[in-house]
Formats: structure tokens, sequence, C-alpha cells
């Protein structure tokens, strides 16, 4: 295990990866440390990551089980209908230091993890949500926190995108998250 303490959710993160990549599970790492990556530092006291099981034919208890086997305490959450994200394992090591492992987010592109990009980090390397997704995802996600992560990547990140894509990606969620889209791109625009 890689933290030392508590405040290191960042390094549980590489161990979660650890245990993701040894089973073949396809993964982005999304939230604070994404929205770092694409250019908007914050903090935050988690580290988040989305998965899919689908391809290795795995469910949620036996990924649980091997993350406990790797030293970690996990639970899981189910969505309801309304909930927009499927469900979540949250995972925590003896520092309480923790990772939330997201599943099936309503209306994610099902080739997010085509897009991710592949970085160092500390040694490791990760897959990052693409800022494409990470836009969409941000913008459906909505609350004002979410909104500004959106905004600033777009200001420090936005001449780096696919336009096209993105629209493209955003324009699942219905007509208020392209208008979203257009208020955010609107103050870039001048």
């Amino acid at each position: 295990m890689k933290a030392k303490g508590s405040g290191q959710s960042a390094l549980l993160l590489l161990d979660v990866i650890s245990v993701l990549n040894r089973h073949h599970i396809p993964y982005a790492i999304i939230g604070a440390f994404a929205a770092s990556f694409h250019g908007v530092v914050r903090a935050s006291m988690d580290a988040d990551a989305m998965i899919s099981l689908e391809p290795t034919r795995m469910d949620v208890r036996a990924l649980m089980g091997h993350l406990r086997k790797a030293g970690f305490k996990s639970i899981d959450r189910r969505g309801d209908v309304h909930d927009p994200i499927g469900a979540v394992i949250h995972v925590q090591d003896g520092f309480k230091n923790r990772v939330d492992l997201l599943m099936n987010i309503r209306g994610m592109a099902e080739d997010v993890f085509t897009r991710v990009i592949e970085t160092d980090f500390m040694g490791t390397r990760i897959r990052v949500i693409g800022v494409e997704d990470f836009i969409a995802m941000k913008i459906f996600a909505g609350s004002p926190r979410d909104l500004s992560d959106a905004a600033g990547v777009l200001k420090v990140s936005g001449d780096r995108m696919d336009m096209t894509l993105a629209k493209s990606l955003v324009r699942k969620y219905g007509k208020g998250a392209l208008d979203k889209l257009a208020s955010l791109l609107k103050p870039l625009n001048h």
C-alpha cells in the first residue's frame, strides 16, 4: 500500500488501479483528479474513477472481494431508477482515504474508455477521462461545482478539444445540457 497517512486518496487510487489492472477492468479517473489533469486544480478528500465490469463479466461482489484481499474495506451502493449513477463501490484504507468507483452512469457514451488519456503519475501508468467526456459528465451532473469545473477546463483546455465530439456527447443529455454548454462557451468566444 502506497498511502502512509490520511489525506492521501490519490495514493490509494494508485493501489486500486493496480487491482483494476490485474483483473483487466476498464477505468477512467474522473472528479477533482481529472479536473486537475485538464487544468483546473481543486482540492478533494477522495478520488473517483468510473469503471465497467461488463468486458470482464466480473460482478460487483467479486471485485469487492479482490479489493478486500488487497487490504481495503469496500462497500457498494446501488442507485434507484432515478439515480444517474447505477452503482458505486466506496473503497477505503486504514487511514480513511477513499476512492469511489462509479458504474453505469446514465447517458455516458459506451466508448468513453476508448478516449481515455494515458499518462504517468508517481511511476504508475494511469488513465484519465478525455476532456470532451469530462465536460459532458460535468454538465450532466450540473451542480455549481461541476459547472465551475467544466467552465474552468473549457477556459484552460478548450482550444485542444474536439468541439464536435463534445457537443455530440453533451447532446445525449438533452437540449438543456446543450444550452449549458453554449452558456459556458459564450465567454470564451469573445
